[in-house]
């Protein structure tokens, strides 16, 4: 089984000892989607990470290294758990726990209709 695929809101470790994780921001693609998610491509950026009083860290905004070298959308990788992201790498995919999908089915939108896999 692959990795789950990460989604807008997805979380990664950042790999600084200010503030150790974040979130994705929105995905520079609109054309496809998971449960209403854009799906992130390399470049997708971060939210701006917190400034914490101790230790001082100036906030910035990372993105998402890497993805896929099979996967992409418009040509661009589509990242996944464990996929370089910051100085960390992605931590949960599509369905919040880093393992993907258990179970059901996963609405998969394409630019177009909606696809649900086969069961």
């Amino acid at each position: 089984m692959g990795s789950a695929v990460c989604v807008e809101g997805d979380t990664l470790t950042t790999g600084h000892s200010c503030v150790g994780t974040t979130t994705l921001d929105t995905p520079p693609q609109s054309k496809v989607t998971i449960r209403g998610k854009k799906v992130a491509i390399a470049g997708t950026p971060t939210v701006s990470h917190p400034f914490p009083p101790s230790p001082p860290c100036a906030p910035h905004i990372a993105q998402l290294n890497k993805g896929s070298g099979s996967v992409s959308i418009g040509g661009i990788p589509v990242g996944r758990v464990t996929d370089s992201a910051d100085a960390g790498a992605m931590s949960t995919g599509s369905d919040g726990s880093g393992t993907g999908a258990a179970g059901g089915t996963a609405k998969v939108t394409c630019g177009g209709p909606s696809v649900a896999p086969a069961p």
